[in-house]
């Protein structure tokens, strides 16, 4: 019986691994997979698929993915757009609208879903410009 008690008193390898924290380094050089969509002219586009790195330990901010946007797809583009991203609720998943100091959360696990919908122009009246708005008819 004794030497079965010794035996359950030695730590097992899995126990015996120490916690440790990682170095601030990590999160700097740490890139997470971003999946975005793009809504022009009212239509979904295709999805794209970009990889961010974080300028936070605390995770994703809007501002990465607009500043890594403007390194790959010109400066200026990410502004044409009003940004959200893909969060569930309840049993299904909604489009959380997000600013420029935002934390995005991930749709799920680590999966970061965004979109990008197409800003209207104003015109000197503050009306939105319907240049761009398809016609209805009577």
């Amino acid at each position: 019986m004794e030497a079965r008690m010794k035996k359950y008193r030695q730590l097992s390898p899995e126990r015996a691994k120490v916690w440790t924290e990682r170095s601030p380094k990590y999160h700097q050089n740490r890139k997470v997979p971003v999946v975005y969509y793009l809504c022009r002219n009212r239509q979904l586009e295709h999805p794209h698929f970009i990889e961010v790195p974080l300028s936070s330990p605390d995770g994703l901010y809007l501002r990465d993915v607009i500043e890594r946007l403007n390194v790959l797809r010109g400066r200026g583009m990410a502004s044409m757009y009003s940004w959200s991203c893909k969060r569930s609720y309840k049993n299904g998943f909604v489009w959380h609208d997000l600013c420029e100091d935002d934390l995005i959360l991930p749709a799920h696990g680590s999966e970061y879903v965004l979109k990008g919908s197409e800003l209207f122009e104003e015109t000197n009246s503050g009306m939105i410009s319907t240049d761009r708005l398809p016609l209805s008819e009577p």
